[in-house]
């Protein structure tokens, strides 16, 4: 199907394998996942996207990937038992919807579903189209919906407004908007306000009345993101994002020459601990022993599991490029050291006892961009440092190229 636009699909293997054999070639990317879903739209627009029901929380799915696919095509497909959880969603978060498996029409429609405007819920009385736009668009976190409702509505009061804590108010402050939640904040003026006029009046009137919704869109957004880039146990970065942040940092650090150092470590003998102490224990000190690299490095510097028991630490640092007399590797090496020590010391619950200070690590570091350009080029440096560490005896940190 030459010419075809290149279609994003979420479903189970089987129905993806059965939707491709029916679209007569029109290209389609497919995923099993939604969150490897979130991270393609997050690289880069689809004109349609698909996505198979029945699925966990359908609707707020389909939600959350309508914030994120603003102009192209969201598209259902479903069983005909699952027809009336997918039919009301149609023009409002969903474009269409196909019964499954397609016919021969309905195939060669699916396609061509690219065209057309999407839905988009009408505004509030107040805003006009292109605000509600902005505020729409902007409820990809938090941030970015106070930012651009705090910039709206300043531009209309002619004032500087900021978010504060309901209850760390300025003095004599008057609250303007609300942004409800798990933690409630409000905009206020940074100096006193003439009382509003009739048309800014309406206009507060109109945010205030799309926060709640816009809210829940970014809190969900910002939720879906977190599970699409984090280790479900261990709260880490997971190996996907690790890489795609890694690189892009290294790409930055060529332009300005920041300190950049990787670190890999795994827990030594850690299928003992499984073995004897079962897997919940063996759980727990993967858990455990994350929590610790946190506490140790830095706010910025990244954490993340890629393998079972297998860990990486990028360090670097976003502020500054680097003085002709620093030592980012050494100083990397003194962090690892602590948190190795910290581990070969630490009383882990899970183990009793009998078991404080048995467990150990072994890492290896490597360095940007003598040792690697890349991020699978570092991790093979660094595996390489670890395996010295292994061979010494374990319980070590070891650098690149010195044994």
């Amino acid at each position: 199907m030459t010419g075809a636009p290149e279609m994003l699909l979420l479903s189970d293997e089987a129905t993806g394998r059965e939707l491709v054999s029916r679209l007569d070639g029109a290209p389609l990317v497919r995923h099993t996942d939604p969150y490897d879903v979130l991270m393609a739209m997050g690289d880069r627009r689809w004109p349609v996207v698909i996505l198979s029901a029945p699925q966990d929380d359908f609707e707020g799915l389909c939600r959350a990937l309508r914030r994120l696919q603003r102009e192209g095509r969201l598209l259902a497909i479903c069983p005909p038992a699952c027809e009336p959880q997918v039919r009301p969603l149609v023009g409002a978060v969903l474009d269409d919807y196909f019964i499954f498996p397609p016919t021969r029409s309905d195939a060669a429609r699916i396609p061509r579903a690219a065209s057309g405007p999407s839905p988009q819920a009408p505004p509030a009385a107040g805003l006009s189209p292109r605000q509600f736009s902005a505020l729409v668009e902007a409820a990809r976190s938090m941030a970015s919906l106070e930012a651009a409702a705090a910039d709206l509505l300043g531009r209309a009061l002619d004032a500087e407004l900021t978010w504060a804590d309901p209850d760390q108010l300025p003095d004599q402050a008057r609250p303007l908007l609300l942004a409800a939640g798990d933690s409630p904040r409000v905009l206020v003026p940074k100096t006193p306000l003439a009382p509003p006029e009739p048309a800014q009046e309406a206009l507060l009137a109109a945010v205030q009345e799309c926060m709640p919704a816009l809210v829940a869109a970014a809190r969900r957004t910002e939720s879906l993101y977190r599970l699409a880039i984090t280790d479900h146990l261990t709260g880490a970065y997971n190996r996907r994002y690790f890489y795609h942040v890694t690189d892009r940092i290294l790409l930055r650090a060529r332009r300005r020459n920041p300190r950049v150092t990787l670190l890999l470590w795994d827990i030594d003998n850690f299928k003992r601990y499984n073995d004897t102490y079962g897997y919940a224990a063996g759980d727990e000190i993967l858990r455990e022993t994350v929590a610790m690299m946190k506490r140790i490095s830095r706010a910025h510097d990244i954490v993340a599991r890629i393998g079972g028991e297998e860990f990486t630490v990028l360090f670097w640092d976003p502020d500054r490029p680097r003085s002709p007399d620093s030592r980012p590797l050494e100083d990397a090496y003194a962090l690892a050291d602590r948190f190795r020590n910290a581990v070969a010391t630490h009383a882990f619950p899970s183990l009793g006892p009998e078991a404080v200070g048995t467990l150990t690590i072994s890492g290896g570091l490597a360095s940007f961009p003598q040792d690697g350009q890349t991020c699978r080029e570092l991790l093979r440096k660094a595996d390489q440092a670890l395996k010295a560490a292994k061979r010494s005896g374990k319980n070590a940190i070891r650098l690149i190229g010195r044994e």
